[in-house]
C-alpha cells in the first residue's frame, strides 16, 4: 500500500489529509501546496520518506462517487495502455489516491506538471510535426482521447510535446495509427481513423 501526505497549509497541522493507493507498490509521499493552476487542478512539490518535497507536479482533484469513478477510469489508463509512453508522449504519472473526508470521498491523479515555452511561428512546424506523432503513439497504445482537436490537450514540454487529460479516453484499435506511414514525416492523410484524419486536417492549414 502507498500513503499521500497532502500538506495544504504548512502552519495549520488540520489542513493535512492522508490518502491511500493499492496500486503504487510501498511508496510514501509528501506533497506541499503551491499554488492553484485552474480549477480541480493544483500545483504541489513532491517528495517521498527519504527526500523533501521538491519535484513540482500538477494535482488532480475530485470529490464525490460518480467524479471519483471517472478519475479512477482515467487513471487506468495511466496504469495500462498509457504505461510505456509516460514521460515523453503523456505526463509521468505519480499516482492515483483515494480517501473520505468527513464522509466525502476524494479522489487524486498525480501528474507530471508540463511547462514550456509558447507555441511560437518559429517553432509551429516542429510543434505540429511532434503532436500529430504523439497522436500516432496515442493511437498505437490503443488509445482514443476524445477531445484533441482544438488543441488544448497539447502540452509543451521543454521542446516536447505532452498530451494531458484522459477523462474522456476509450479504449481503441485503429488500424491508422499502426500503420507504417503514420511513423513518417508530413501529412498522412489517414483517412481510417477520424480523430487522426481531423488532426491531420487541422494541422494541415496551420
Amino acid at each position: 500500500m502507498s500513503t499521500l501526505q497532502l500538506i495544504w497549509d504548512t502552519k495549520s497541522p488540520s489542513s493535512t489529509q492522508q490518502l491511500w493507493s493499492w496500486d503504487n507498490g510501498n511508496i510514501h509521499y509528501t506533497a506541499q501546496y503551491v499554488r492553484l493552476i485552474r480549477k480541480g487542478v493544483y500545483m504541489f512539490r513532491i517528495g517521498n520518506r527519504y527526500t523533501e518535497p521538491s519535484d513540482v507536479i500538477a494535482l488532480k482533484l475530485v470529490r464525490g462517487k460518480e467524479a471519483l469513478e471517472e478519475m479512477e477510469r482515467e487513471a487506468s489508463f495511466y496504469q495500462n495502455q498509457l504505461k510505456d509512453l509516460q514521460g515523453t508522449v503523456v505526463p509521468k504519472c505519480y499516482g492515483f489516491y483515494t480517501a473520505k473526508v468527513g464522509g466525502t470521498p476524494i479522489g487524486c491523479l498525480l501528474l507530471e506538471h508540463c511547462s514550456g515555452p509558447p507555441v511560437d511561428i518559429v517553432r509551429r512546424q516542429e510543434v505540429r510535426y511532434k503532436s500529430m506523432q504523439a497522436a500516432y503513439a496515442l493511437h498505437r497504445a490503443g488509445v482514443l482521447h476524445g477531445d484533441l482537436v482544438d488543441g488544448r490537450h497539447f502540452v509543451s514540454m521543454g521542446h516536447d510535446i505532452r498530451i494531458i487529460d484522459f477523462a474522456v479516453a476509450v479504449p481503441h484499435k485503429c488500424v491508422s495509427g499502426l500503420s507504417k506511414r503514420a511513423a513518417g514525416h508530413g501529412r498522412q492523410h489517414t483517412c481510417g481513423c477520424p480523430e487522426l484524419a481531423t488532426l491531420e486536417s487541422t494541422y494541415a492549414r496551420l
